[in-house]
């Protein structure tokens, strides 16, 4: 699933959404947006750096989508295989294709996902790409944030808050045969 420079610039793969791993814990939504935009400025319209609720940290890696190929050519060349400046962590970032792709799927995953009710640094981004500031007739929009839909089946969105109460979204692994008791406990990451 790892991301082959060479199929991306030959077009034989079209694939948009990366996930980025190793990425230090400490860093925020914000350095990383800092990091995506030296390199990849507005060539993405969305991503997401999972949060452990427990810490309040990352939990290691982000998903990011990208609206040109161009930018996922620079994350390739710029970003992956080199360490974290200004971290401890001697990891190498690496990339790999994630298993939703294309902004509209992305979107409509977290449209109705309890994650939106979470505090800010916890949410999806969904960015203003260059191309689409431009379709929108204000290039200055290029980089900022924009709204994710509003949800759109409160059912869902009901279910996935109940859900987030009961375990969080990595279960614990002995909660399998331990019953309802074992349901009420919180998941170590994040409920999205």
């Amino acid at each position: 699933n790892r991301v082959r420079r060479d199929k991306v610039a030959d077009g034989s793969d079209v694939r948009t959404t990366v996930m980025l791993r190793n990425i230090p814990n400490k860093l925020d939504w914000l350095g990383l947006k800092a990091l995506l935009d030296k390199w990849c400025f507005g060539t993405y319209d969305f991503f997401y750096l999972r949060i452990d609720f427990k810490t309040g940290c990352n939990v290691g890696y982000a998903f990011i989508n990208f609206a040109t190929i161009e930018g996922l050519l620079q994350m390739i060349d710029n970003i992956e295989r080199r360490t974290w400046l200004g971290f401890r962590s001697q990891k190498a970032a690496e990339i790999s294709y994630a298993t939703i792709q294309g902004h509209e799927a992305l979107e409509q995953k977290f449209q109705n996902s309890n994650i939106n009710q979470e505090a800010a640094y916890c949410r999806p981004r969904s960015i203003h790409s260059e191309m689409e500031a431009r379709d929108r007739g204000d290039v200055r929009l290029t980089g900022t944030e924009r709204p994710l839909p509003p949800p759109d089946n409160l059912a869902k969105l009901q279910r996935s808050i109940e859900s987030a109460k009961c375990m969080g979204l990595y279960p614990p692994t002995a909660a399998v045969n331990l019953g309802v008791d074992a349901r009420l406990r919180t998941g170590a990451y994040d409920n999205g």
